[in-house]
């Protein structure tokens, strides 16, 4: 079993002061809130946590390929050909100084793929895609929004970070038990427990 969001409540519950569970000060459905905010936020931080196996199916005799997934973040890489070759990545601007017309080339199965720049669901293909190809690639995938007792398939190991977060987040809203350097430090203590382990 993985993380269940619960057990990260609980322990900043403890560090909130706040474990009177006849008059909380920060409401479950609140808490709940920002521990699924944790994990977008880790998506950042340490996308391979969230590295998902899919299949691209291409545009026919077109260079230019989408990732469409509904939880689909960002792509990481293209892997092979659905039961085919491998897929390498490749420079286009190699590709475009030897062969300046390679995105009309006849279509064929692919040989190299590209990102495309500042387009993270966007990737390119060489030769242009043949009809039915389909690609498979891994992408990072936006979490799910979990409830309480879920499993949210992270090692439990990041229960302490997501606390961290949670913390982070009441310790900032605007109230008079907020501590706005207590909610700095939690967040700087949040990041490096995620990059860090």
């Amino acid at each position: 079993m993985g993380l269940q969001l619960t057990d990260s409540i609980t322990v900043a519950r403890g560090v909130l002061q706040d474990t009177d569970s006849t008059n909380y000060r920060y409401s479950s459905a609140d808490l709940l809130l920002y521990a699924n905010d944790a994990l977008d936020a880790m998506t950042l931080l340490a996308p391979h946590l969230f590295y998902t196996d899919g299949d691209v199916t291409c545009i026919a005799d077109s260079a230019l390929q989408t990732i469409s997934f509904d939880d689909a973040l960002s792509l990481v890489k293209v892997r092979r050909i659905k039961n085919g070759n491998a897929v390498v990545q490749a420079d286009p601007e190699t590709l475009d100084a030897f062969d300046s017309s390679w995105q009309e080339a006849t279509s064929a199965a692919a040989v190299n793929w590209f990102p495309v720049a500042n387009d993270p669901m966007r990737f390119m293909v060489y030769p242009p895609a043949t009809t039915g190809q389909i690609l498979e690639v891994v992408y990072v995938r936006i979490p799910s929004e979990y409830a309480l007792t879920d499993d949210t398939g992270l090692p439990t190991t990041y229960k302490d970070a997501v606390a961290d977060y949670i913390v982070y987040r009441a310790e900032s809203r605007d109230d008079e038990h907020v501590n706005s350097n207590r909610a700095a430090q939690f967040l700087a203590s949040f990041q490096q427990k995620v990059k860090g382990a």
